[in-house]
């Protein structure tokens, strides 16, 4: 019998891969469609064309925390936060220390205050990161989902085309 090649290997790797993007895709918009936004996010999962990815974009954006990361629950809160942070970049300067005062009281009701000083100086500093390096990408992200692949993860992630709720002059 004759033996597969390495790069039919690859190749048959590859395709499975895309399969799964293909169906985590499909899966997010359908919770999204379940969602609050509805039938409004009908079609923001995929790609556009000239845009960039947001799923790698955020990957990024989060790759300096991920050397402390142990286990997929403390990933999966890590890009809980790093999403809040994002959103909260993109809106005004005025609004936002509002939003993450009432984040911050209404999410950790009861916790340590110390843990709610690390929470505001973990978000700060994301949202610090988002403005100094990632100043070009102005959508906001709706939702994501992380699947845990054994050897990884996968991030899938929905996002606006553009930043709707504020006009093009806004951090």
């Amino acid at each position: 019998m004759a033996r597969k090649s390495k790069a039919f290997g690859e190749i048959l790797k590859q395709q499975r891969a895309e399969k799964t993007h293909e169906k985590e895709l499909e899966k997010l918009q359908q919770k999204l469609q379940k969602g609050p936004w509805g039938d409004k996010v009908a079609g923001t999962v995929t790609n556009p064309k000239g845009e960039a990815k947001m799923s790698e974009v955020l990957e990024e954006f989060v790759e300096p925390y991920l050397s402390s990361i142990e286990t997929p629950v403390e990933r999966k809160k890590l890009f809980e936060v790093a999403v809040v942070a994002w959103n909260l970049s993109l809106m005004p300067e005025t609004v936002r220390q509002t939003m993450i005062d009432k984040l911050i009281q209404e999410s950790m009701e009861g916790a340590d205050p110390w843990i709610k000083q690390d929470m505001r100086k973990m978000i700060d500093e994301l949202i610090a990161r988002k403005q100094k390096f990632f100043t070009q990408h102005k959508r906001y992200v709706i939702d994501f989902q992380l699947e845990d692949t054994g050897s990884g993860f996968h991030l899938s992630v929905a996002s606006t085309l553009s930043n709707p709720f504020a006009p093009d002059s806004a951090d």
